[in-house]
């Protein structure tokens, strides 16, 4: 490298350097923090609130020095060779760079924050080390309460009873789902017939909480599991079933099911005349009533 021609003053003669140059990157090594000025050793860069501090080489050359060794009073000597290893420079040079620095700082040479001189021997890097955050700890209760009310979903879905059924003592709340038509033959408008008949039966007796149809019928449109509207809508059993032809009449498969275990509470087929459901819709009214313990309306 060619010698920098600077006006006259002292020299210092400086050996090469056993290794490689000094001005290489630095892969992996730590950033620099200190008021708000970060400097990444790996790019060679200065920034200044995130945005890029523009300065010449050998000015970063020797920021790179003294802050490795941030605290320590690096000799002029030693701040040559790193800087222009292998070249005979004069000390000029470097306080132009330091005081390129200074300028880039807003520091001041009497009364510095970042650059020190330290008289007739070199210079230090004064300011402390910005405190790094405290490592975030992981928040632990998260997944604990994320386990927590998994297991109290698991207990109330599959493990808690219904509280109204045998020996329960207060109202059960229920819903008629639609009856499924299991042969294309039969009228389309059956099933809501039978499930009309059957809601208004329960609800003439009393003694239970009846979901109304119209409700039913806005989540299934939606296309929403059963499972999941007993659910929401808080009930404890449901009745479902099936409709087929019988000849002269229509076989009715209806089911009483427990929402909370899922278990079948009763199940029956009746035959009853297509024509009138009403005899039909008053057995199953009946046998519902008969599995479970009502409460007074």
């Amino acid at each position: 490298m060619a010698s920098i021609s600077t006006p006259p003053g002292s020299r210092s003669t400086n050996p090469p350097p056993s290794d490689a140059s000094y001005n290489q990157t630095v892969p992996g090594a730590d950033l620099q923090e200190f008021g708000p000025f970060r400097y990444d050793p790996a790019q060679r860069q200065l920034f200044r609130d995130g945005q890029p501090v523009p300065l010449v080489p050998k000015a970063i050359d020797t920021l790179h020095v003294l802050l490795e060794r941030r605290g320590q009073i690096v000799d002029k000597a030693t701040l040559l060779q790193l800087v222009w290893p292998g070249t005979t420079v004069e000390e000029i040079g470097l306080a132009r760079n330091i005081s390129i620095l200074r300028k880039a700082l807003g520091d001041d040479g009497d009364t510095p924050r970042y650059i020190e001189t330290i008289p007739k021997r070199g210079y230090r890097f004064a300011a402390a080390a910005a405190p790094k955050p405290a490592p975030v700890k992981p928040r632990l209760w998260i997944p604990a309460a994320a386990l927590l009310a998994l297991a109290v979903f698991i207990w109330w879905q599959f493990y808690l009873p219904s509280r109204y059924l045998p020996p329960g003592e207060r109202m059960a709340q229920i819903a008629v789902l639609p009856f499924e038509p299991l042969d294309a033959t039969l009228p389309g408008s059956l099933p809501a017939a039978l499930n009309e008949q059957i809601v208004a039966e329960l609800v003439r007796t009393g003694g239970m909480r009846v979901i109304s149809p119209s409700t039913v019928a806005r989540y299934r449109r939606f296309a929403i599991p059963s499972s999941i509207m007993a659910r929401v809508l808080g009930l404890d059993v449901v009745l479902e079933g099936a409709l087929q032809p019988a000849s002269d009449s229509v076989r009715i498969t209806a089911r009483l099911a427990d929402v909370h275990s899922g278990k079948l509470i009763w199940a029956e087929t009746l035959e009853s005349p297509s024509a009138d459901l009403s005899a039909a819709s008053s057995q199953i009214a009946a046998r519902i009533r008969s599995h479970l313990v009502l409460a007074k309306p």
